[in-house]
């Protein structure tokens, strides 16, 4: 063959119309075209003030033979071979490294994707003229010449400057789905997602048909808050900053040469660049549970690559010899997770869609572990394999935030009862709308702390003696101390406020003074809605100390007031007998003066005052007492009950295995097989103590009668044990707390018909076993 001849294959024009047959989603068409913008304006530094983006989309009564889309920036603009190269395919000024157009296909895919006609308008600063460029590909594919014509059109200002795409004669399909209100709603979520660290840290502009376009900002806790396991304080944030060793960038192929390289080592190439790497950003736990909104973002120059990826929580030994294995979230059958993040890697090269990085390379492999390190999470399983302890920071927040219990110990805001997770997610959908209320964790750390001081009737005095034998001021301060809490008996609360006080006060000051002394009941709060009442935003209070007072002057034990509609706050006095003395509780009367407020407000006394009751309870957090409710909050404390049992046990698993029946470690080893997840073998459950999670409830109960030095005195329970001498004493201690524990046995090995009594009954052996179990952690 001679070596002079060559065969021309320069593509055919039409292959231009043909890229847009490349499956792109409609908000990468449109972010495609805002990376261009954005490069721009991260390589103009300064001289862009307020950098914006305004995307133009059809509305909803548009015609496709006249809509149009057009994405406009106030950068600086570009020359005539500026253009010409931006809209050549295959060519891009930009490097593989250092913005966010890599390709130089984006803009012809998008294009081509959305319409069959393209205009490109631009000028810079002090240049006398537009450039106005027209594509037209079914001209350019019938012409078969790769061929644009361009007009040079007078400015009204030479100041002007800016890019303007305008995409016309619009595919069929793209304009009946763009033109939709609701695909418009979706785009601006996506483009505020993966565009947040540059909304918000960049301060760029970015709008959608005149709307601006929120970034969507992580809801996670403070780093000020912090949990403590093992004597370390571990922060709810940890900052992740790694300097890398530089390296020479080839900006033909992305690949990454070492420093003395002359040419880059995989394409041969010298357009080499040297650049620093860096891995930074930080990882957190989010305020709320979730099955799928939880996971790391990983970043490139600033746009997010991937999003909620949930890969970090995965071990996989370097060999890669075994499947990878879950290990987060796995203490709970919800599978929910809370673990968030934004980690910058601009180094990695991502996929031609942005959608990926290359996780084969080097540099994806060092990201990952800077994040999670080599070993597995799980101390005992690094152990026994014989890994290093993992001292990543994901594995310090997996060791403060692992587990779901409602309270302070995890931040998990609860009722006293349960954890909060529903309403803790809608508390996050109020502060990405911007109520200014919830912009901090206050009211999810007011829900915490409420789950471990939860709201409740004030008890009942004891008589002036408190234990026979000791006199009524045994608990009286001494030396002159002021005492911690408000004083309880009808005489002081009458003291509290003297009678002549409430006809001195006014409307706000008397509510304001309710307030001080309040404490929220979180778990009542929120938006409810009637369709008859309307809507009230409830905020409620659990008033200590003070009585209560009608506008009127009227003692009561519950009252409600609204000052700016639609918030209502109801006010309730705990010390009130109607709840010390006779029961009553205090949630379901604070709801009857919500619902009589609802029903007057509206003038309509006719619908049944019990009926709406029913509609308002209905919309709380609060659990049902049917028998499913009830099996699912006992089942979940025998987990929680089996998971604490494990660390005791794990000192010798033998003598507990020992003393199950033959069927029931059958059972065992039936239940570790479906519910395990393959991440341990059967015979390292065995000597690790792992098959305690899977014994069946009368085993555990068994098994803690027989050795309840191992699982008390805080090891599993609070309850003191050893300190105690007397056989008597000990075998009562025991009695106390396998009496509950033999109702939640009851109801996880059987489904009894149960009635409403014997129901109410198990559900407060729930609460005593959650008041007893100690913080394994």
């Amino acid at each position: 063959m001679s070596e002079d001849q060559f065969i021309n294959v320069t593509p055919h024009p039409r292959i231009l119309g043909v890229l847009g047959d490349i499956e792109f989603s409609h908000w990468q068409c449109l972010a495609e075209l805002t990376d261009n913008c954005f490069d721009e304006f991260q390589a103009a530094g300064e001289a862009v003030i307020r950098p914006a983006v305004s995307i133009s989309l059809p509305a909803a009564t548009s015609r496709r033979a006249t809509a149009e889309i057009t994405v406009q920036d106030n950068g600086r603009g570009m020359s005539l071979d500026a253009v010409t190269n931006a809209i050549s395919a295959g060519w891009t000024s930009n490097g593989r490294h250092g913005s966010l157009g890599l390709f130089g296909m984006g803009f012809n895919i998008s294009t081509a994707r959305l319409g069959r006609r393209t205009t490109v308008r631009t000028s810079r600063e002090g240049d006398p003229h537009w450039i106005e460029v027209t594509l037209d590909l079914v001209e350019i594919a019938n012409s078969s010449k790769y061929q644009a014509p361009y007009r040079l059109v007078p400015k009204d200002h030479p100041g002007e400057h800016g890019t303007t795409v305008t995409i016309s004669e619009l595919k069929q399909e793209q304009h009946a789905t763009l033109c939709r209100p609701q695909t418009q709603n979706v785009i601006r979520e996506k483009l505020g997602d993966i565009y947040s660290y540059l909304l918000s840290e960049k301060g760029f502009l970015l709008t959608l048909n005149g709307k601006k376009i929120k970034p969507r900002l992580p809801c996670i806790w403070d780093e000020k808050r912090t949990v403590a396991r093992q004597g370390v304080e571990i922060h709810a944030v940890q900052w992740i900053e790694k300097e890398l060793s530089p390296k020479k960038a080839c900006m033909a192929c992305g690949y990454w040469s070492p420093l003395d390289a002359e040419a880059c080592e995989e394409c041969g190439q010298a357009r080499l660049e040297l650049r620093e790497r860096k891995i930074w950003g930080w990882i957190g736990i989010q305020r709320y549970l979730h099955r799928t909104d939880y996971g790391l973002d990983f970043l490139r120059n600033g746009r997010k690559i991937l999003q909620r990826d949930k890969r970090v929580f995965y071990w996989e030994d370097e060999d890669g010899l075994a499947e990878p294995e879950l290990e987060y979230p796995i203490d709970s059958k919800t599978q929910m997770g809370r673990i968030v993040g934004e980690i910058h890697c601009d180094h990695v090269a991502p996929n031609y869609m942005k959608t990926a990085f290359e996780v084969e390379t080097a540099e994806w492999r060092q990201v990952l572990r800077e994040v999670r390190g080599s070993s597995p999470l799980r101390p005992k399983i690094a152990e026994k394999r014989r890994l290093p302890e993992n001292r990543s920071p994901l594995a310090l927040l997996y060791a403060g935030f692992r587990r779901q219990d409602p309270g302070l110990n995890y931040l998990i805001p609860g009722d006293g009862r349960n954890a909060l997770h529903e309403k803790a997610a809608q508390w996050a959908v109020r502060m990405r709308s911007g109520d200014p209320e919830y912009q901090t964790d206050e009211a999810w750390y007011r829900a915490a702390y409420q789950h471990d001081h939860p709201a409740a009737a004030d008890p009942q005095p004891e008589s002036e003696e408190i234990l026979p034998g000791f006199g009524a001021n045994l608990l009286e301060p001494q030396n002159g101390e002021a005492a911690d809490t408000p004083e309880r008996d009808e005489t002081d609360r009458a003291e509290v406020l003297p009678e002549n006080l409430a006809a001195e006060e006014t409307v706000d000051q008397r509510l304001q003074r309710y307030r001080a002394h309040a404490t929220p009941v979180v778990d009542l709060e929120g938006t409810y809605f009637l369709e008859d009442l309307g809507r009230v935003d409830l905020i409620a209070w659990a008033v200590g100390g003070q009585r209560l007072a009608t506008n009127d002057g009227r003692d009561a034990p519950v009252i409600v007031s609204m000052l700016r509609a639609p918030r209502l706050e109801v006010f309730i006095d705990t010390a009130h007998p109607l709840f010390r003395e006779f029961g009553a509780d205090i949630r379901d009367l604070a709801l009857v003066e919500v619902a009589e407020f609802m029903r007057v407000r509206v003038n309509n006394v006719s619908l049944p005052l019990t009926e709406i009751v029913t509609q308002l309870k209905a919309q709380t957090s609060s659990p049902r007492l049917t028998p499913a409710a009830v099996a699912e909050e006992s089942e979940r404390l025998l987990e929680q009950v089996r998971a604490a049992m494990v660390t005791p046990v794990s000192a010798n698993p033998a003598v507990p295995w020992l003393l199950l029946t033959k069927e029931e470690r059958a059972d065992t080893e039936r239940r570790f097989a479906v519910e395990s997840g393959g991440g341990t073998s059967w015979n390292d459950a065995l000597t690790t103590g792992e098959f305690i999670r899977y014994i069946p409830a009368t085993a555990v109960i068994r098994i803690i009668q027989d050795s309840p030095d191992t699982f008390l005195d805080g090891h599993v329970f609070k309850r003191g044990y050893m300190a105690l001498s007397d056989p008597g004493a000990r075998a009562l201690v025991v009695e106390r707390l396998i009496s509950p524990l033999s109702d939640l046995a009851l109801l996880d090995q059987h489904r009894p018909r149960l009635d409403t009594e014997e129901l109410t009954r198990i559900r407060i052996s729930c609460r005593l076993i959650a008041r007893d179990l100690a913080d394994n952690s």
